[in-house]
C-alpha cells in the first residue's frame, strides 16, 4: 500500500472531500437532533419527578409515623386540671 502512490493521491482526494448532503437529509439530521434533545430534557425531567415521589414518599410515612407517637404520648400526658374554687 505504501508503493502505491496513486491510490494514496486518489484517497487523498476523496477524503479531503466534503461530503455533500441534500436538503432532506440535512432537514433529517435538524429533526433528530432536535427530537433527541427533547427526549433529553423529558428523560432529566422524569428522573427529577421520580425524586420527587420519592421524597415525598418517605415524608408521608415519617408523617405518619410521627402523628402516631404524638397520638400516644398526648393519651399518656393529658391530666385534669384542678377545681376551680
Amino acid at each position: 500500500m505504501h508503493r502505491a502512490a496513486d491510490i494514496l493521491a486518489e484517497w487523498d482526494t476523496n477524503v479531503a472531500r466534503p461530503v455533500l448532503r441534500s436538503a432532506s437529509e440535512v432537514r433529517r439530521d435538524e429533526t433528530i437532533a432536535d427530537l433527541s434533545g427533547r427526549l433529553r430534557d423529558a428523560t432529566r425531567q422524569i428522573s427529577q419527578l421520580d425524586a420527587l415521589a420519592s421524597v415525598t414518599a418517605n415524608l408521608y410515612h415519617e408523617n405518619q409515623q410521627l402523628r402516631r407517637q404524638a397520638s400516644g404520648r398526648h393519651a399518656t400526658t393529658i391530666a385534669s386540671l384542678p377545681a376551680a374554687d
